[in-house]
């Protein structure tokens, strides 16, 4: 009767270990980002939520976090002007609307061009040049390079 109890046990215990076998590889393959909607990709490939996931360093997902990124070193003097003088000479805008007006306005949006990857901060950046241009009769080409391109 004991012998039946381990044997018992015993192929519970691997049948157990076959499903946990079964079961790990797509937990795992999950904690290397590719993370569900609504949950963060963690600096160190985790997903999740909450500060430690979402916070510092995440690098997808809903982040709130910085990621160290900087707009003004993105948008440089140069790369504004190569944006802003190419507008036509009776562009409104092109008389009012600087780079100082443009980083000083960013304080009220502190997320903005900071959070997700490197990358997704110039993403950012680029749409919303892209869009203010658009909205102004202006297309400008905007790469993740310092050259813009500009067409009225």
């Amino acid at each position: 009767m004991v012998t039946l109890n381990i044997k018992n046990s015993l192929l519970t215990i691997i049948l157990a270990g076959i499903l946990a076998g079964a079961i790990l590889p797509e937990i795992v393959v999950g904690q290397n980002c590719g993370c569900a909607a609504g949950l963060c990709c963690s600096q160190y490939g985790y997903c999740g939520t909450g500060n430690a996931y979402c916070g510092a360093g995440c690098q997808s997902g809903p982040c709130t976090g910085s990621n160290g990124a900087s707009v003004s070193n993105i948008v440089t003097q140069s790369f504004f002007n190569g944006i802003i003088n190419q507008a036509s000479a009776g562009c409104a805008g092109k008389s009012f609307f600087t780079r100082s007006a443009f980083l000083e306005a960013l304080v009220s949006y502190p997320s903005f061009g900071t959070t997700g990857t490197a990358d997704d901060s110039k993403r950012e950046i680029a749409a919303f040049f892209a869009h203010a241009t658009h909205e102004t009769g202006c297309k400008i080409s905007t790469s993740l390079s310092s050259n813009p391109h500009v067409n009225c």
